[in-house]
């Protein structure tokens, strides 16, 4: 009887969970819930004897929190990106993240400082970085928006 799943539903027809069919039962008998679909299993007790839930409804609304933040990883960037290289605008090579301010100079983990990029255009900026710093020159990439690339 745990096995089963059952559909558990808000009091305005949104999904909420699956729970086992011994806590639907629960819920059922004590009022807290009432079936909208039955499967055809069939429960019996010596004085009862009624179709198994598919799906119940509860009888008063529960809250819900709503994650309004999107998870900052490397899948979330290659789409915010649309899978395109920030440099070169190449799509379909093995693409990376990249840091238009490295970390090694203060630039932070965030989503105005994080692009996706591939590889060749990685290795390029790292010698360019690598030929400023040895020409002593001071430019410094600028930060991409939120609303356009980053052309560095």
């Amino acid at each position: 009887m745990n096995e089963i799943a059952v559909l558990v539903l808000n009091f305005t027809y949104e999904p909420l969970h699956f729970t086992n069919a011994k806590r639907a039962i629960t819920l059922l008998l004590s009022g807290k819930a009432e079936s909208v679909e039955a499967s055809p299993r069939v429960v019996r007790s010596p004085s009862r004897s009624f179709n198994l839930p598919a799906v119940i409804r509860l009888a008063a609304y529960i809250r819900k929190p709503l994650l309004e933040r999107v998870a900052f990883n490397k899948k979330n960037i290659l789409r915010r990106d649309g899978y395109t290289c920030q440099y070169c605008s190449r799509r379909g090579e093995k693409l990376t993240v990249d840091h238009v301010i490295p970390r090694s100079r203060g630039g932070q983990t965030t989503w105005t400082n994080v692009v996706a990029a591939c590889l060749r255009a990685t290795c390029s900026r790292a010698t360019a970085r690598w030929r400023r710093c040895a020409s002593g020159s001071s430019a410094s990439p600028r930060i991409r928006s939120s609303s356009s690339p980053c052309i560095c």
